[in-house]
C-alpha cells in the first residue's frame, strides 16, 4: 500500500530516513532478487527530530555529498514514510461505491464523516472486504507537509521520488517473501529503532493495526549517539514494552472480544537492547519470535545484510 507520485521505471533507489541515520539499498530486480548496492550515513543530532526535518539545509548538503558519493543522480527513487505519524483507520462504505471512485469519496469525506488526527493528509486506501452490504477499506495517512518535506528534498538532489511507502508494509513484504508469514495468524511486525517502536499487527496478510511507541525524547537521541548507559536505555525501554503489553490485549480483547490471539512476533531494529526486548516477548508475552538473525539476505558478494537494512530491502521488493 503506497502514495504513488510518478510512473514505473527501472533502476530505483529505495531511502529510508531515520532521526539518525540515511540508508540506501538498490535491489536488482532478478528472480530472486538481488542485493546491488547499500549505503549508511550517519546524522547529525537535531537535523531530523521525530521524523520531522528540523535543519533542511544540513539535510540538504548530506544528501547532496550522499548522491554523489552513491552514484545516484536522476534516479527514480522510494521512501519510507516516518512512522511517528503513521495513522490507519478501518472504514465501512456503501457497497456501491466503486473501487476506482473509492479515493475521491474518501477524500470528501476526510475531515468531516472520516477524522485523523491531523489536517491535510496524504492517503491510501484498499478494500480489504465486504460484508453486510458495506466495504471494508483500510485507510493509510500521513500528514501531507511532513511527506511533501522528503519529496521536496528528493527532488532538489536531482532524484526522482515516485513512491512513499510505509515500514510496516515494507518490512511485511520481506517476511512475506521470505515465506515466513501466514495468513490465517495474526502476526505482530515490531521495529525498534533508538527511540522509536513501531507496533504493527497483520492478518490475511493485511495491515490491521498500526501504532509507534515514542522510546526516548529528541534529546536523548544525542545521548544515545554520544553513550549514554545501558541502564538508561532499559529503562526507556521497559515503558515501551509495557505499552506493547497494552496494545496487545487491546488488539485481542477490545478490538476482536477476545476471539483471537496473536500468535507471533517477527522483531527488527537497531535499538541496543534489542536482545533484551526479544526475551522479554519470548518469556513475558509468549510469543515466537522471528528475530533479524534467522533472515539471510545477502549481497552480489555474497555478504550478510544487517537488519538495519530490512525495511528498504522490503521497499525494493515492492511491484511498481
Amino acid at each position: 500500500m503506497a502514495i504513488r507520485f510518478f510512473s514505473k521505471k527501472d533502476r530505483t533507489v529505495n531511502l529510508v530516513f531515520t532521526d539518525y541515520a540515511i540508508r540506501f539499498v538498490e535491489l536488482r530486480q532478478t528472480v530472486p532478487p538481488i542485493v546491488q548496492s547499500v549505503e549508511e550515513r550517519a546524522l547529525p543530532a537535531g537535523v531530523i527530530r521525530s521524523g520531522e526535518i528540523i535543519d533542511y539545509e544540513a539535510l540538504l548538503e548530506i544528501m547532496k555529498n550522499c548522491v554523489d558519493e552513491w552514484g545516484i543522480k536522476r534516479r527514480e527513487a522510494r521512501f519510507i514514510v516516518p512512522d511517528h505519524y503513521i495513522a490507519m483507520k478501518e472504514e465501512r462504505l456503501k457497497e456501491d461505491i466503486a473501487d476506482d471512485e473509492l479515493k475521491s469519496y474518501l477524500f470528501m469525506q476526510i475531515g468531516t464523516t472520516i477524522h485523523l488526527p491531523f489536517e491535510e493528509p496524504v492517503f491510501d486506501a484498499v478494500v480489504v472486504g465486504e460484508k453486510d452490504g458495506k466495504k471494508h477499506v483500510l485507510v493509510i495517512a500521513a500528514p501531507e507537509e511532513r511527506v511533501l518535506h522528503f519529496r521536496e528534498l528528493l527532488e532538489e538532489v536531482k532524484l526522482k521520488p515516485k513512491v512513499a511507502d510505509i515500514g510496516p508494509l515494507s518490512l511485511y513484504r520481506l517476511y512475506y517473501y521470505q515465506g515466513l508469514t501466514s495468513r490465517s495468524n495474526h502476526e505482530l511486525v515490531l521495529q525498534l529503532k533508538r527511540n522509536l517502536l513501531t507496533v504493527a499487527v497483520f492478518h490475511e496478510h493485511q495491515l490491521k493495526f498500526v501504532k509507534p511507541v515514542r522510546i526516548e525524547s529528541s534529546s536523548d537521541v544525542a545521548a544515545l549517539l554520544q553513550g549514554e548507559s545501558t541502564d538508561q536505555h532499559l529503562a526507556n525501554l521497559m515503558d515501551a514494552l509495557k505499552e506493547l503489553e497494552n496494545i496487545i490485549n487491546f488488539y485481542e480483547n477490545s478490538l476482536h472480544k477476545g476471539q483471537v490471539q496473536i500468535s507471533k512476533a517477527f522483531l527488527n531494529g537497531d535499538h541496543s537492547q534489542i536482545a533484551y526486548m526479544q526475551s522479554y516477548i519470548t518469556k513475558t508475552l509468549g510469543l515466537e519470535v522471528t528475530s533479524d538473525e534467522h533472515i539471510e539476505i545477502t549481497d552480489k558478494a555474497g555478504n550478510t545484510m544487517p537488519g538495519a537494512f530490512f525495511t528498504a530491502i522490503g521497499l525494493g521488493l515492492k511491484e511498481v
